[in-house]
């Protein structure tokens, strides 16, 4: 029987909105106004990604395991920040947040990761993008939320073409997009189509949010369809479920010849 005890670690107030951190079962979550969580970290494991949808947001270590610079919008409880700290500690990290609430809150509670490798910025990303367009980054990944949504500034077309101008040849974005409000959802979708020549959708079951994975180049399907042995050793390295992330990569993704063929591999 799991222990359902729970700890109130910390409540307060940012502009008017109640946050609070609360441990149980070896789970720190960080919540939101009315219950809403926004993110949760393993204080045994601070490293490893627990919420389904972050896993999703990493489907492109399938194509690229050479990451020498990072950016990540959005820090949240850091998770993104430590996952990648911990697995590629010699590259470079950008980490972006428009909350210095949520920055103290993750270096306070979360771990966040304090060394020469991470760059933390207390600014809105597209300003940030805009005041660093000379930068090339091999991951993009963009999480930008608040107790409202989706940021504004952030899932705009402004942003997403900055995205574009600041990825490296074989880089990728990886986007959560979470919204009941599908004009918008299919505003973003014609947004991406229009600065990237691929884009791959990802729904993440039993949750409401879609993963976009945006690149400059043809969906390499080959690199995506691995063989089992290589799904498993890459499955085991990082704790994520790759097979599952490439069987719904596929279905939602491919048409049934071309699914029935990487069944063949």
């Amino acid at each position: 029987m799991p222990n359902c005890s729970k700890l109130l670690v910390h409540s307060d107030y940012w502009n008017n909105h109640l946050v609070e951190i609360e441990d149980a079962d070896g789970l720190r979550s960080l919540y939101f106004g009315s219950r809403s969580l926004q993110s949760r970290m393993s204080l045994t494991n601070p490293h490893e990604l627990v919420l389904s949808y972050t896993c999703y947001m990493v489907f492109p270590l399938l194509l690229n395991t050479t990451l020498r610079n990072i950016l990540i919008v959005g820090i949240g409880s850091g998770s993104f920040v430590r996952f990648f700290h911990h697995h590629f500690p010699k590259c470079q990290i950008d980490a972006v947040d428009y909350s210095q609430d949520i920055i103290n809150a993750a270096r306070g509670y979360f771990q966040l990761p304090d060394n020469d490798q991470i760059a933390v910025y207390c600014a809105d990303g597209r300003n940030f993008l805009q005041d660093n367009r000379n930068k090339k980054y091999d991951l993009i990944l963009i999480d930008a939320f608040d107790d409202q949504g989706m940021a504004p500034t952030v899932y705009s077309d402004l942003f997403f073409s900055l995205c574009a101008n600041s990825l490296s040849s074989d880089g990728a974005i990886s986007c959560n997009l979470w919204s009941n409000d599908k004009v918008w959802l299919e505003e973003i979708e014609t947004i991406l189509a229009t600065y990237f020549k691929n884009c791959l959708y990802l729904p993440v079951p039993n949750r409401g949010n879609i993963i976009a994975m945006a690149m400059p180049f043809t969906t390499p399907w080959p690199r995506i369809c691995l063989k089992k042995r290589e799904v498993a050793v890459l499955s085991e390295k990082y704790n994520i479920n790759f097979q599952q992330l490439i069987q719904v990569a596929k279905r939602n993704n491919l048409s049934l010849p071309k699914r029935m063929a990487s069944w063949l591999r």
